[in-house]
């Protein structure tokens, strides 16, 4: 049976088969290809959004996430014309309906783009060749049909809770037993030169409050907490030692042996590094009074060690009694760019991981592989997956808000000499415990069966509902959605063939491609595929677990040699080349982009121009909320935002330059300068130099043509290289 045969044969979501749906086309000239959206006000919801972000999104942890506001705010600037402008918000906020627009996203990522659209009544088709993205997508898109109430999840919890708290208490002098809210690790070296062992600290600050103007610092000998005021700089120990604050024994990334006074390299760890050495020096317990739950400090005893020592034992047995869980391939090495876990001596995947985390991952996954509900087990392996990060070693503690920081989240493995453990089973309290991930996870699904959207006036507004039917399970066929027997489909493997979706069927595009070498994602997903294979939640062929997340195979590519280049550019025309295919005669593609290296604007120049896609329009909008680990005033906060339609030329590997009229750089400047004059005004929106210059690139591109050499024309690259090089 043919693809077109399997189409006209399948049963429609609703109504008999031809019944007209509320969605044509989109109009001839939009009020998005006008530029004539509000993007001042659309930036000022964009800031508000990264503070109060969708739950739906919240759920689990992807890297550079676009907002929901942006993708949303592009749709209603597609629905409008030009002169419609003044409804703009009344749409957005009101009856954005898409009802039989089938929209596709080449490369889902976290899956917002399909998101925002199944919310407007779109049918939704989604490629990524990362298994982890599809994973998480599929959860969003489904979300409205899980129950975190379910007694089968409740019974999970108790049993498991009941069998790890135990080894989360402490014995406080004087007071009694109480329970910890975090543990404090320290990593310890010996030193080459003298023989000293020795902890690696960056200070001896466990927290502060500005608020209350107090810190709190450890003894750097016996670890003895002490509640000082923030301006003191050391304290003297009834044990005899005075301990400088500050001066802890690594600095800048080389570690001083307080022994000898050698000086080494924190990546300095032999021909065949080990894990590291880890020491229990500290706890964070609660104290529940009249008046609620207090949180005070405490050094690590005997006996905390023993609890300790006690988990381990416990894991040993059950990893001898064959009922072990934890992942045991190894971290891919060939082709990565971060090399800072191997660096460390990592070497597998549960070596980032302490053995009471061990337990509790082991004890809570075997539990969850038991579950009988398919939709219940769904639900708890990606809570399960979200609690990775904040259940393990390289989670940092946040010193002024006394809190966990996640794992990557500056996006990528950052080594932690002074990990923080938590108690996995508190509710409530503890940021990332099992029980909190169980809650976000509820906050989505009332949000996905009640969404509100930011209102720029101020609070949110209930969303018009337009889907007929909310999505129960996604399919994995392209066909089903375009012959409306489904409302999504997400398939894992790379968009260079689109062979599943017939030729001029799609309606919209809608994406945000890999920014070169921006990040890369399989290289940091595959720390949570590692799991999903233990759990029987991975998808063929990754349900082997000798097989990686396809690292070398994703486009983010991170070495800026001419072959990766080169494999970047013509991955991304082929990409290119099969959205242009699969668009309608009428179809729009809209994707958004930012980097810094003219390079990366040229690969994409090339690309784009050769594929046969034509830029109708190039705006800025803001891709990111306010704040972040990663985020400082030289990044880049604003996308530039490509509206695309089929051209007349057809998509060419020609060795024509890609060029672009020699007036084009001087226009790009001169525009982007005005967009960058005009929203400079608003201090909060913060358009700075670097959004400027991105969006001067995203204007040259746009207007790059396949011509041969002429007087009147410059090559792309040379153009690029023109625009100005400041705030990089």
């Amino acid at each position: 049976m043919t693809l077109a045969q399997r189409v006209s044969q399948t049963n429609p979501l609703s109504g008999e088969p031809g019944q007209q749906t509320t969605f044509t086309a989109f109009p001839e000239g939009t009020l998005l290809e006008s530029g004539k959206v509000p993007i001042a006000e659309i930036a000022e919801l964009a800031l508000r959004e990264g503070q109060c972000t969708n739950p739906i999104y919240r759920v689990h942890r992807w890297f550079a996430r676009r907002l929901g506001s942006q993708f949303r705010a592009i749709l209603t600037g597609l629905s409008l014309k030009p002169e419609e402008a003044g409804r703009f918000w009344d749409l957005y906020l009101g009856d954005l309906s898409l009802d039989g627009a089938v929209v596709l996203d080449p490369f889902v990522g976290g899956g917002t783009s399909l998101v925002e659209a199944e919310r407007c009544g779109a049918r939704v088709i989604g490629y990524d060749i990362d298994p982890v993205a599809t994973f998480i997508t599929r959860f969003e898109l489904e979300t409205a049909s899980y129950d975190p109430s379910s007694p089968e999840i409740a019974a999970l919890c108790e049993m498991v809770s009941a069998q790890i708290s135990p080894f989360h208490r402490t014995t406080v002098p004087g007071v009694g037993e109480r329970v910890v809210l975090h543990h404090f690790w320290v990593e310890c070296r010996t030193c080459k030169a003298c023989g000293t062992t020795f902890e690696i600290h960056p200070h001896y600050q466990l927290a502060y409050s500005k608020e209350k103007g107090l810190q709190w610092v450890f003894c750097k000998s016996c670890h003895e907490v002490s509640e000082i005021p923030i301006a003191r700089k050391e304290i003297r120990c009834g044990c005899g030692t005075r301990t400088r604050i500050a001066q802890g024994t690594l600095d800048q990334g080389k570690v001083r042996c307080p022994g000898c006074g050698d000086v080494s390299g924190l990546g300095e760890r032999g021909d065949e590094p080990t894990p590291p050495e880890w020491r229990l020096f500290a706890q964070e317990y609660l104290e529940t009074t009249p008046t609620g739950v207090t949180r005070h400090f405490k050094a690590a005893s005997k006996g905390d060690r023993i609890r300790y020592g006690r988990a381990r034992s416990l894991l040993e047995n059950v990893e001898k009694a064959g009922r072990g869980f934890a992942p045991s391939r190894t971290i891919p090495a060939d082709g990565r760019s971060d090399g800072r876990p191997l660096i460390h001596g990592f070497t597998r995947y549960r070596d980032l991981f302490n053995d009471r985390q061990l337990l509790h991952l082991s004890l809570l996954g075997q539990a969850i592989s038991r579950v009988e509900d398919p939709q219940s087990r769904k639900l708890l392996a990606i809570a399960f997956s979200e609690h990775l990060t904040t259940n393990c070693m390289y989670t940092a503690y946040a010193f002024g808000y006394r809190r966990t920081s996640p794992m990557f989240s500056i996006h990528g493995y950052r080594h932690i000499t002074r990990p923080v453990e938590i108690n996995p089973w508190l509710d409530g309290i503890g940021r990332g415990t099992f029980p909190n991930v169980l809650g976000k996870i509820a906050k989505a699904v009332a949000f996905a069966t009640a969404p509100t959207n930011l209102d720029p006036k101020g609070g949110r507004k209930p969303a018009m509902i337009c889907r007929q039917t909310a999505v129960k399970e996604v399919s994995t066929h392209p066909w089903r959605v375009l012959g409306g027997s489904s409302r999504a489909s997400i398939s894992t493997k790379t968009s260079e063939s689109l062979e599943g979706i017939p030729d001029g069927s799609i309606d919209l595009i809608l994406t945000d491609p890999p920014y070169f070498d921006n990040l890369s994602y399989s290289e940091l997903s595959d720390f949570y595929l590692a799991w999903h294979q233990s759990l029987g939640m991975a998808e063929p062929p990754y349900d082997n677990p000798a097989i990686a997340a396809p690292i070398k195979e994703n486009l983010a590519l991170t070495d800026r040699g001419d072959q990766s280049i080169e494999v970047y550019r013509n991955s991304l025309h082929r990409i290119f080349c099969e959205c242009r295919r699969v668009l309608k005669k009428d179809g729009i593609m809209v994707f958004t982009y930012h980097h810094k290296s003219p390079v990366a604007w040229g690969a994409l120049g090339d690309a784009l121009v050769r594929s046969g896609l034509k830029c109708a329009t190039v705006m800025p909008l803001r891709g990111e909320g306010q704040g972040g680990l990663h985020s400082y005033n030289g990044t880049i906060k604003w996308d530039a935002v490509f509206v695309c339609r089929k051209g007349n030329q057809v998509p060419s590997a020609s060795s024509d330059n890609v060029a672009v009229p020699r007036t084009v750089v001087k226009q790009a400047k001169q525009q982007a300068s005005a967009y960058a004059e005009d929203l400079g005004k608003t201090r909060q929106i913060a358009f700075r130099d670097p959004d400027r210059l991105n969006l001067e690139r995203a204007m040259i591109v746009a207007s790059a043509v396949i011509a041969p050499a002429h007087p009147h024309f410059v090559p792309l690259s040379d153009a690029l290289k023109a625009s100005s090089t400041g705030g990089r």
